[in-house]
């Protein structure tokens, strides 16, 4: 069975769409779990509505703990084997969990996800999500910060989660990528060629208000501490369980090289570039690059980031270790 793992935190904009998307699925039986995370709009009154019209919903209503421990709560108590992620205001198309749910049985994997369309807070589409549906592509991707399945889309084996401890509520941000990379480290990875999503852009996105930066962070912690670990071993991952004090040495670690080598102020850049341009068709928003990443250097990173990705984790990782021994 499936369990379908939803948490809300005042998304009542537009939960309804979203909920309805999961029980109009092709594949019938799963249970819809929905934690209510201390919404103070009206996310509750509709997670009740349709808790009383379709019994595979079962909602729990707790005081604010945030997303992370709110999605390991959920790991701990639900009844399927197998977790469909959906944020609340995401959509999935009707053949979704039908799909991904015989792609993991027939490829004995562990992770799939699927192909996203972007749409804006109205619901037009503005564009797709091309991403491999190979494991090693998939893989490489990660590896390097590159586009992977958006958290909303996957279907994952709740057993092997759990094994590798469920989300590290360390990571307030970029929980998902974090898990991924230690997924990929026991076990292969797919994903779906079928678009099995919606991805709602809108100003109340978690990377909205800093300009993505601290997602950027948590994601190069997360990055670095998968090196650490493929390279020197489980004892040296700076983000262990139960870790705080040195985890967050850490995290201020990386920030800190992160502003020193200008990567925060080229991810600012490119942040401005995306915002500004995104209307301009991509022949149009070359001629914009001058005038957002306007020295040598931002220039460089850009050109290495456009066909590498990641371009300075290996590099902090060696710095954390000689300041570390």
């Amino acid at each position: 069975m499936i369990t379908v793992l939803l948490t809300v935190f005042n998304g009542q904009d537009w939960l309804i769409e979203c909920i309805e998307s999961i029980l109009n699925q092709s594949y019938k039986n799963f249970e819809f779990l929905i934690i209510d995370d201390g919404s103070e709009d009206n996310s509750l009154s509709i997670i009740k509505y349709y808790s009383k019209i379709d019994k595979r919903i079962k909602y729990i209503s707790q005081e604010n703990i945030g997303l992370t421990k709110s999605l390991n709560k959920g790991l701990r108590i639900a009844k399927g084997d197998w977790i469909a992620r959906i944020d609340s205001d995401d959509i999935s198309y009707s053949r979704r969990l039908e799909l991904q749910l015989n792609y993991v049985l027939q490829k004995d994997i562990n992770l799939v996800g699927c192909q996203s369309i972007i749409i804006d807070s109205k619901g037009l589409k503005k564009g797709g999500v091309i991403i491999p549906t190979d494991h090693k592509r998939i893989y490489s991707n990660l590896e390097n910060q590159k586009r992977f399945f958006s958290h909303s889309s996957v279907l994952f084996n709740k057993k092997l989660i759990l094994k590798l401890g469920g989300y590290r509520e360390i990571m307030k941000k970029s929980q998902d990528y974090d898990l991924w990379l230690r997924v990929c480290e026991v076990s292969e990875v797919g994903c779906l060629p079928y678009i099995g999503n919606c991805l709602r852009m809108h100003n109340k996105n978690i990377s909205y208000g800093d300009k993505g930066i601290e997602q950027r962070i948590y994601a190069h912690c997360a990055n670095i501490s998968h090196i650490l670990r493929l390279n020197y071993g489980y004892q040296y991952d700076p983000i262990k369980k139960n870790n705080f004090k040195k985890s967050k040495v850490f995290f201020e670690f990386v920030k800190i090289n992160l502003e020193r080598s200008g990567t925060l102020n080229f991810y600012e850049k490119l942040y401005e570039y995306k915002k500004k341009t995104d209307k301009f068709r991509l022949v149009f928003r070359t001629f914009f690059i001058p005038f957002y990443f306007n020295n040598f250097s931002l220039i460089l990173k850009l050109i290495f980031w456009i066909y590498k990705g990641d371009f300075i984790s290996k590099s902090i990782s060696k710095e954390w270790l000689k300041s570390n021994k």
